[in-house]
């Protein structure tokens, strides 16, 4: 009796300030994703118009989305952690998760920068650097965030393969990731927003599932 419960298979464990993490990270990106100016490469000028309207909103929304993509990096580790006997899924997991959020962070450094742009007169400029920069450099973000797809997803496998999550929670965990990477950039606000608040639902729920273990 006392060597399964001692299992890593059975016990389950978060450290308080876990707990806050797994609750705070979507939190802090769906209101940094309701503030924010999404980008739109099918209209560069309005988008730096925008931004230039509305300056510390944009900034303010952008900073949170930084920092919610370093927070989700550290949660992404959390439930690698719980699933840790698991390597052939948890290690491409971790390295999926933290490029994924790392790209997140990339757009969202990005989108500070254009709002400092956004003040420029030199408004032609900008909007051929920035449609320059997404037709060729701007790739490599597009990558990362696939990678972090998957990442996401193979962590939903054997979050729920591990019996740490039900199924549908995992789907709510791995849902929610993969809405909120691939909505993080725009243009449409709502798509973000339901992503972080899947994540919450599915983290809420895999706390209370733990706890009622």
């Amino acid at each position: 009796m006392t060597s399964t419960l001692e299992s890593p298979v059975h016990v389950r464990t978060f450290r308080q300030t876990e707990v806050v993490l797994l609750v705070a990270a979507p939190v802090v990106l769906g209101l940094g994703r309701a503030l924010l100016v999404p980008f739109n490469d099918q209209g560069w000028g309005p988008m730096l118009t925008d931004m230039a309207d509305n300056p510390t909103r944009n900034a303010l929304g952008w900073s949170l989305a930084l920092f919610a993509a370093g927070l989700l990096t550290a949660t992404g580790l959390v439930l690698v952690r719980l699933v840790s006997d698991r390597p052939r899924l948890t290690v491409p997991a971790t390295i999926g998760v933290v490029t994924g959020w790392a790209g997140t962070a990339a757009i969202a450094s990005g989108g500070l920068l254009m709002g400092d742009m956004a003040k420029s007169p030199a408004r032609e400029v900008m909007v051929d650097v920035l449609t320059g920069f997404n037709e060729g450099n701007g790739n490599t973000v597009f990558f990362m965030v696939l990678a972090g797809v998957i990442g996401n997803i193979l962590l939903a496998v054997a979050l729920a393969r591990g019996g740490v999550a039900s199924k549908g929670t995992a789907i709510l965990i791995g849902a929610g990731a993969v809405i909120s990477l691939v909505g993080a950039p725009g243009p449409v606000a709502p798509v973000a927003i339901t992503g972080a608040a899947l994540l919450l639902a599915g983290h809420v729920q895999l706390l209370r599932g733990l706890r009622d273990r």
